[in-house]
């Protein structure tokens, strides 16, 4: 019979408690919604989204199936024959759109199942991870930063005094699986004031330190807040880029939007109040949107490092806005006598602690302009250090970035790839790196603006030679820290020393992660490109983590005796200097595979400079003129002592024994 050919879905199979993911109820809030939709007279379905479903596939649903001969549209070229069949658009508005969209709609539901063993266990999962998501934003913002976050749905009254950010911190974000799992009160939270649709919705304000009142004032003119998320949205996207992309270092996506006073009502007037917002002023406020559609976004802490990630973005965004145009000074590793270098270097911005405007580890890949490489080639020399000055003023995220000038290039991959690499057979991970690398892109092709800089080399007594005038642009974009974020975020210094750890297809370099005043940058050429010691199917597949390395990875020396700390000179002078702490030339090391921590696989490597080995060392010029009392939002003084301001917030513990005079 007819009823035996209908397709059912899989039998659910029943999950065993230790196999179960953390997952949330729906709020009474959201099941009062749903209950309601009754009452509706049509519906309409988006499955891109809690469908997990591409574009373009929708669906109207009608509580009267009769409406939708009123909507049916007769095409003659359609109706054929003996006139019976349906009209067109009988069953929707599509029109003659593609089909395709529809049956993948139908067989993800076949497949993965309407039930609550499938996509209702799916869902479930996600509104956990969407609820984890909000609970990051609820508790993202520390008094210590030059800005303030406010969530699109407020916390409700009778959570808001219990559930301070070092709680959510504690007992959500920071929080092992089984904890959680058996805290009935923190995924009470999650349920009932994390977003129903799987959308976070949130809107930032920068803000000014107060030396009067000794406290944060909002930014009250509503186009800059729209500024600084226009350039937070930059760093936290790929739509600048396309469709040929230079790699930014992108590291989260997320979307943004406006909101109006005519379009969103009471949320665009509550918005404008939390932000500081000039109530005069009804222009539309900037808005970021997030979106969780993972069911894993607790393994292994990712949401830790997404956290990291966005707050460095912050602090990224807060500089574009405020930071000084400066002459920028850049030194590279890079050895430029050789007959075969190609114009492209490594460069690392010569970073200031004592300058906000300079407050960065700031890490690129650049090419020159092809017509000055052989004049560059003929006045470097030997073992000289390469420095770079841009000539013109710009921002650090102007450099990072390409700032308003950006191009794009509109070059297909296939069109402006050389035509050696065309031919590739695409078999394999390699082919398939090569071919897509951006690597041996053209200068003409890098979809930046030129930076006007003048190259010149230092000899170690501190001597310029052989100046030269070209123009360059940013290839890649390896690292991009701002270090006023690692100081609020971070109690002490990292517990072994921090090295970044980059490469192109010949030659790995380190580069010293400056954590905080007093520290110091250093440069080193290694002998080798490291590999894994471990991993089997890196052994196996090398490639993998040198494309890592391409776009650097984070690298830690436990080898060293003084662990993260940076050792001071014993020279009595009025500015820090911090000494070299590598006295050997041979470290076993650990790696992440991707950029930090807590995601990715630690890997074990062998790092050697015996050869050209350490090329620049900064321990003085990056501490000179650092002042506690140039930064009173994050010190305060007391007698003659500058106590860190993180003993006044709830959310740090500081040991105030380590506070130090200035």
């Amino acid at each position: 019979s007819s009823r035996n050919n209908v397709t059912r879905s899989p039998r659910p199979v029943r999950r065993k408690a230790c196999d179960q993911f953390l997952d949330a109820k729906l709020s009474a809030h959201f099941t009062t919604q749903l209950v309601c939709l009754s009452q509706a007279n049509s519906i309409t379905l988006d499955p891109h989204k809690s469908g997990f479903c591409p574009y373009p596939a929708g669906g109207l649903l009608y509580k009267n199936g009769n409406i939708r001969k009123f909507l049916a549209q007769t095409a003659a070229y359609v109706s054929h024959g003996t006139g019976k069949n349906d009209e067109i658009n009988l069953y929707g508005i599509d029109g003659s759109k593609p089909g395709a969209a529809s049956a993948g709609v139908w067989l993800s539901h076949k497949v993965i199942g309407l039930h609550n063993e499938g996509y209702g266990l799916l869902l479930q999962q996600c509104t956990f991870s969407a609820g984890v998501m909000y609970a990051l934003w609820c508790s993202m913002e520390r008094r210590q930063d030059p800005f303030s976050i406010v969530p699109g749905i407020p916390i409700k009254e009778n959570f808001k005094n219990i559930w301070t950010k070092s709680k959510i911190r504690s007992e959500i974000l920071e929080a092992e699986t089984g904890d959680l799992r058996m805290n009935e009160e923190a995924m009470k939270f999650i349920k009932e004031n994390g977003p129903d649709t799987l959308i976070n919705s949130l809107s930032i304000n920068i803000r000014y330190w107060d030396k009067k009142t000794n406290s944060w004032e909002n930014n009250k003119n509503v186009a800059k807040q729209k500024d600084f998320i226009n350039k937070f949205y930059k760093r936290c996207s790929h739509s600048y880029e396309k469709p040929s992309m230079v790699d930014r270092g992108i590291q989260v996506i997320l979307n943004s939007t406006i909101w109006t006073k005519n379009a969103n009502g009471g949320a665009y007037k509550y918005m404008k109040e939390a932000l500081g917002l000039d109530e005069k002023d009804d222009e539309s406020i900037g808005v970021i949107i997030n979106t969780s559609m993972s069911p894993w976004l607790r393994a292994q802490k990712t949401f830790k490092r997404i956290g990291l990630i966005i707050r460095n973005e912050m602090y990224n965004a807060y500089g574009a806005i405020h930071d000084e145009p400066q002459n920028l000074k850049l030194v590279s590793p890079n050895l430029t006598n050789s007959p075969e270098w190609s114009g492209s270097i490594f460069a690392e911005l010569e970073t200031s602690f004592s300058n906000p405007s300079l407050c960065y580890h700031a890490l690129g890949r650049f090419v020159f302009d092809s017509k000055d490489i052989k004049k560059i080639q003929e006045k470097s020399s030997c073992k000289l250090l390469m420095r770079i000055v841009t000539r013109e003023k710009m921002t650090v995220y102007d450099l990072m970035t390409g700032g308003d000038k950006e191009n794009i290039n509109q070059i297909p991959t296939q069109e402006r790839k050389p035509s050696s690499r065309k031919n590739f057979a695409m078999e394999n991970i390699k082919d398939k790196i090569e071919f897509y690398s951006d690597y041996d892109l053209h200068y003409q092709d890098i979809a930046m603006p030129e930076v006007s800089v003048t190259v010149f080399y230092e000899t170690k007594d501190g001597k310029i030679q052989g100046e030269v005038d070209t123009k360059m642009k940013l290839g890649r974009v390896l690292r991009y820290q701002h270090l006023g974020r690692d100081f609020v975020d971070e109690d002490d210094y990292p517990p072994s020393q921090e090295y970044f750890l980059y490469a192109d297809d010949k030659t790995a370099y380190l580069s010293h992660c400056p954590n905080r005043w007093p520290d110091f940058q250093q440069q080193i050429q290694l002998d080798q490109i490291p590999v894994p010691q471990a991993k089997a199917e890196l052994k196996n597949c090398p490639e993998l983590f040198e494309e890592a390395m391409k776009r650097g990875v984070v690298v830690y020396l436990p080898q060293c005796e003084t662990g993260g700390r940076p050792v001071l000179s014993r020279s009595k002078t009025k500015t820090t200097v911090c000494r070299d702490p590598l006295e050997c030339h041979f470290y076993n090391a650990l790696a992440w595979s991707d950029q930090g921590a807590f995601t990715g696989d630690m890997e074990q490597i062998t790092l050697k400079f015996y050869d050209v080995g350490k090329r620049w060392f900064n321990g003085k010029k990056i501490n000179a003129g650092y002042c506690k009392v140039d930064f009173p939002h994050l010190y305060k003084q007391e007698g003659d002592m500058w106590m860190d301001r993180r003993e006044d917030d709830s959310d740090y513990e500081v040991d105030s024994s380590n506070s130090d005079s200035d």
